[in-house]
């Protein structure tokens, strides 16, 4: 081998060559990043932590990306394949580190007064059905009396007054349909009393709104990723319920009401008295 092979081996598997290699690859950081960088060192120091303790695969990818906006989308999108939904805006509109690692910008589903209240307009009848039988969790008979003319739209008002008129209570609703194959009519009653022991179903903005938030931590990661894959499964019961319901609104009505009868032991539910 020539001294010129020697030297040309030598150089190609230095050390510092290789080094340079990988700076190279990298790329040089954007003016966006750099400035970022400066105005928030701390929150930059968090977010380098928290790729390096959830996504250490994905570091140089998410690193490599050129604006701070572009890194928190990137991390978002791998973060939510692997334990959890985060915030939608910070897939798209977010250029401060701190937006991010100040808490966990986490997603929650519980219902709310305004949700409740949007069921008899926004929802499809499945939805609006399995509410009107359960009792109303706030003190709304307007949202009631709503939801039980959006509900005529898909049924006999004869099926309807066969309903308690406040609808069928919480307890009442697990004594009735748990075991059963309408086991998901007594997950919904929770999900409407935000009573499932789960916190993505049990909480919602207003909630979050007036809470100090969720640190990040890898405790709280897992628990959160944990709870997140059993309020999949529960709600999973109940809207399946309701996409059966959709299909064949009336039939499937008097069917969960011939079943209440039944178990009950009478005719019928009591009369609601609406015309």
């Amino acid at each position: 081998m020539s001294d010129k092979d020697r030297f040309d081996k030598l150089t190609i598997n230095s050390p510092l060559l290789i080094l340079g290699h990988k700076l190279r690859s990298l790329g040089p950081p954007s003016l966006t990043t750099l400035i970022a960088r400066l105005e928030e060192t701390r929150e930059y120091d968090e977010f380098r932590f928290l790729v390096k303790e959830f996504l250490p695969e994905r570091e140089r990818e998410i690193i490599g990306e050129q604006t701070p906006g572009a890194q928190i989308a990137k991390f978002v999108s791998y973060f939510q394949d692997r334990y959890f939904p985060l915030e939608e805006y910070l897939a798209y509109d977010v250029e401060e580190y701190a937006q991010l690692v100040s808490s966990i910008p986490v997603v929650v589903l519980g219902m709310s007064y305004d949700d409740y209240e949007c069921i008899p307009s926004d929802s499809r009848p499945g939805i609006q059905l399995m509410a009107y039988l359960i009792e109303c969790p706030y003190d709304d008979g307007g949202t009631r009396v709503a939801l039980a003319e959006a509900c005529r739209e898909h049924v006999p008002v004869e099926l309807l007054k066969q309903v308690p008129e406040n609808g069928i209570s919480l307890d009442e609703a697990h004594r009735l349909f748990n075991g059963t194959r309408y086991k998901g009519l007594a997950i919904w009653a929770d999900m409407l009393n935000c009573n499932t022991g789960n916190f993505f179903l049990d909480t919602d903005y207003e909630m979050m709104g007036s809470s100090m938030g969720i640190e990040w931590s890898r405790e709280d990661v897992d628990d959160l990723t944990r709870q997140w894959r059993q309020a999949e499964s529960l709600s999973k019961k109940a809207y399946d319920l309701s996409y059966k319901i959709d299909k064949q609104p009336e039939k499937l009505f008097k069917e969960i009401i011939e079943f209440i009868s039944k178990k009950k032991g009478v005719n019928s539910c009591p009369a609601s008295g609406k015309k």
